[in-house]
C-alpha cells in the first residue's frame, strides 16, 4: 500500500536545497554567475501540477461566439493555433475561486482575495482602492483524448416538465469531450516579500482541493450542463516543486530553462507519479503537502507553522449539503409486490421486479447503420482500471427530467393546484417558487430563467441487462391495420441497474421531504417513466436503495434510509423523515402549516 511519505516521492522538490537531476536543467549551473538573486518579483515560487480526468461528457464553451458553425452546433473552446480542445486558464481560475469561496463561507471570504486578487472598487479615488493582483498564475491546459473515443456532437431535445414529451423545436447540439479525456493543469504560486509563504500555500492547496473529484459531492464540475451530470472530473495525481528565488541557485533553476522545458518536466513528473503511486489517487493537495512536511524538517521549519495554522483556521468546509444516493433498476414493481403474502412477511421486491425496456435514442453506430432506425444511448465511461469502455446509460437529460417532472406533480398535488392548467400556474404560488428554486424555472415574460440547485453528480451508467432489438409497425388509427412501409427497428436495452447520486446544496427540510416523496413514488408503482416509448410501457424504473445523507460543518454525516422510511411506519427512519414532510406541507400550504395540518 502506498504510504503518506510515498505520495510525493520523486515528485516533490525543494529546488533551493536539493539538486535537480533533470536533463532539462542542463546549463542551469552555468547561469549561477549571472544570477545574483532576485531583485524584484516573488521571493518564492511554487509550481503545482495536477492531472485530472473527465468521468462524463463535458462541454467547455468557446470564448469566440463567431466560431459557432452554420449548423448551429455549440463548439468546444480550442487553441487558436493548433485547434486542439483546451481548458482556458481563466476557466480554471474561476472554478478554483468559486470552490474556495463556497468552502470558506461569507465570514471568511476575504481570505480568497489574498490568493486570487481583488479589483479596485470603482468609487475609490485614493490609493486605498488599489487592485490586489492574483498570486496564482495559471496556464491553459490542452485536452488529451482517449484512444477509444473522440470529440463527438451530442444532440438532444428539451423535455417538457409537464407532459414528459419532447418540446417541439427545443433541440440542442454541441461538441463534447468524452469521458477519459485528461488535462494536465499547471499553477504557479508567487509569494512576495512580506507575505507568509505557509499561509499562501495553504490557501492555494484548499482551492486546489476542488479538483480532487466530484465523487465526494464537494469538488468542481467543468463546463456546461453540470446539473445534468456533465463535467464530472477527478484528480489522478499532483506534482509540487518549490523555487527559492532569493537564492542564486533557486533563481537559476527556474529562469535558466525555457517555459516549454519547465512544462515538460512537470508533465512528465506528474504522469510518472500517476503510474507509480496509484494508491494516492483521490488524495487532496492539503493532505499530500501536510504528509510531506512531516518528513522534510527544512520545509516544515520554513513554512510548516503558518501552513498548519491556516489549514486549521480555514480547512473546515462551511457548506451545508445533502446527497441522495439511489440504486435504480430498469424494471417495474407490480402492485402485487407491495402486498404481504398470505403466509408471512412482506416481500422485499427483489424477485418480483419485472425487467423493462429503455430507449434514449441516438443515431445508430457504424456497425448497425442501415439495420436499425434508432439505438439506445451509449457513452464512454472510465472503469476501475482506468480503461475507457462504451456503456449504456439511463440518459442524463431524460433522467433529470424524470425527477423534475415528479417534483412538479407532487408540489402541485400537495398545494391543491393540480387542477389548474400548466399555463395558469400563478407566479405567486408557493408551489411554483419552491419547484423553481430546486429544479430550475423557464424564462417567460415575467421572470428570467433560473438554474437548478439540485444536481445530478454524474451520468448514470447501466450495469447488467442486455441489448435487445425490437421491430414494430405503425397501426392505422382509423382502420386498425398496419401502415405499409412503416416498419421501425430499434436497439433497446433490457433490464439492468444504475447508481445515481443527487447533490443538494444549502438544503432545508422542505426539499428533504420532497425527495422522500420522490423515493416513495419510485419505490411503489411509478406513474412516470424515462426515455422514449413510455406509452408502450418502456422506461419504467424502480428504486431498491435510497439513502439521504446530511453533511453539516463540524458534524458527522447523518444518513437516513428513505426506503425504510417508506416501508416501516414505526421505524427510526420514518421518525426522521416526518418533520421533513411537515415542513414541505407548511411551505406549500402556509395556512395548513399554521393550523397544524396533517403531513402529506
Amino acid at each position: 500500500m502506498t504510504g503518506p511519505d510515498d505520495a510525493f516521492d520523486d515528485a516533490f522538490d525543494v529546488a533551493a536545497t536539493a539538486p535537480c537531476a533533470s536533463a532539462d536543467d542542463t546549463g542551469a549551473d552555468d547561469a549561477f554567475d549571472f544570477a545574483a538573486g532576485a531583485t524584484g518579483g516573488p521571493r518564492v515560487l511554487w509550481e503545482l501540477t495536477a492531472r485530472i480526468r473527465l468521468h462524463s461528457d463535458t462541454h467547455i464553451g468557446s470564448a469566440d461566439d463567431a466560431s459557432r458553425t452554420a449548423a448551429d452546433i455549440a463548439p468546444l473552446d480550442r487553441d487558436p493555433v493548433t485547434g486542439a480542445p483546451r481548458l482556458r486558464a481563466t476557466t480554471q481560475a474561476g472554478l478554483l475561486r468559486h470552490h474556495l469561496l463556497r468552502r470558506l463561507g461569507e465570514e471568511r471570504a476575504p481570505a480568497a482575495a489574498e490568493l486570487f486578487g481583488e479589483a479596485a472598487p470603482r468609487s475609490a479615488e485614493d490609493g486605498s482602492g488599489a487592485s490586489v493582483p492574483s498570486a496564482l498564475d495559471i496556464d491553459d491546459a490542452v485536452a488529451e483524448l482517449p484512444a477509444e473515443a473522440g470529440v463527438t456532437v451530442r444532440a438532444g431535445n428539451r423535455v417538457d416538465p409537464g407532459s414528459g414529451a419532447a418540446a417541439p423545436g427545443a433541440t440542442w447540439r454541441m461538441e463534447t469531450l468524452p469521458a477519459g479525456t485528461a488535462f494536465t493543469l499547471t499553477l504557479r504560486l508567487h509569494v512576495a516579500d512580506g507575505r507568509s509563504e505557509g499561509r499562501m500555500l495553504a490557501l492555494a492547496a484548499l482551492a486546489a482541493d476542488g479538483l480532487t473529484g466530484t465523487g465526494t459531492g464537494a469538488g468542481v464540475s467543468i463546463g456546461a450542463r453540470t446539473a445534468r451530470g456533465y463535467g464530472a472530473a477527478a484528480c489522478e495525481g499532483w506534482h509540487a516543486r518549490r523555487h527559492d528565488l532569493a537564492a542564486p541557485q533557486g533563481w537559476a533553476r527556474f529562469y535558466a530553462v525555457t517555459w516549454a522545458q519547465r512544462r515538460d518536466r512537470a508533465h512528465r513528473a506528474v504522469a510518472e507519479r500517476c503510474r507509480s503511486h496509484s494508491g494516492a489517487h483521490g488524495r487532496s493537495l492539503t493532505e499530500l503537502l501536510g504528509a510531506h512536511m512531516g518528513t522534510d524538517p527544512a520545509l516544515a521549519a520554513a513554512v510548516g507553522a503558518d501552513y498548519r495554522r491556516t489549514v486549521a483556521d480555514y480547512g473546515t468546509d462551511d457548506r451545508r449539503r445533502d446527497e441522495l444516493a439511489l440504486t435504480l433498476h430498469l424494471a417495474e414493481r407490480p402492485t402485487d409486490a407491495l402486498l404481504a403474502p398470505a403466509g408471512g412477511a412482506a416481500d422485499d421486491g427483489t424477485h418480483t421486479r419485472r425487467p423493462g425496456l429503455l430507449l434514449v435514442g441516438e443515431a445508430p453506430g457504424l456497425d448497425t447503420l442501415g439495420e436499425v432506425d434508432r439505438a439506445h444511448l451509449r457513452r464512454p465511461a472510465v472503469g476501475g482500471d482506468g480503461a475507457v469502455q462504451w456503456r449504456p446509460t439511463l440518459g442524463d437529460t431524460a433522467l433529470f427530467a424524470l425527477f423534475k417532472r415528479m417534483s412538479r406533480r407532487l408540489v402541485r398535488d400537495i398545494s391543491g393546484e393540480s387542477g389548474a392548467a400548466a399555463g395558469e400556474w400563478s407566479h405567486d404560488s408557493p408551489a411554483r417558487r419552491l419547484h423553481a428554486r430546486w429544479w430550475g424555472g423557464d424564462a417567460d415574460s415575467r421572470s428570467a430563467p433560473r438554474a437548478s440547485a439540485v444536481r445530478l453528480r454524474q451520468a448514470a451508467e447501466l450495469t447488467g441487462g442486455t441489448p435487445q432489438r425490437t421491430t414494430r409497425v405503425t397501426i392505422d388509427a382509423l382502420f386498425g391495420d398496419s401502415v405499409d412501409a412503416s416498419l421501425l427497428t430499434d436497439d433497446v436495452h433490457a433490464g439492468g441497474s444504475a447508481e445515481v447520486v443527487l447533490d443538494v446544496p444549502d438544503p432545508d427540510d422542505a426539499v428533504r421531504g420532497l425527495l422522500a416523496l420522490i423515493v416513495r413514488e419510485l419505490r411503489t408503482v411509478p406513474m412516470d417513466a424515462v426515455g422514449g416509448g413510455t406509452g408502450a410501457g418502456h422506461g419504467r424504473v424502480t428504486v431498491s436503495r435510497a439513502v439521504l445523507t446530511r453533511c453539516r460543518p463540524g458534524a458527522e454525516p447523518a444518513p437516513v434510509d428513505l426506503v425504510a422510511a417508506v416501508e416501516d411506519p414505526a421505524g427510526a427512519d420514518r421518525a426522521a423523515a416526518e418533520p421533513w414532510l411537515a415542513a414541505l406541507r407548511a411551505a406549500l400550504v402556509p395556512e395548513a402549516g399554521r393550523r397544524g395540518g396533517a403531513d402529506p
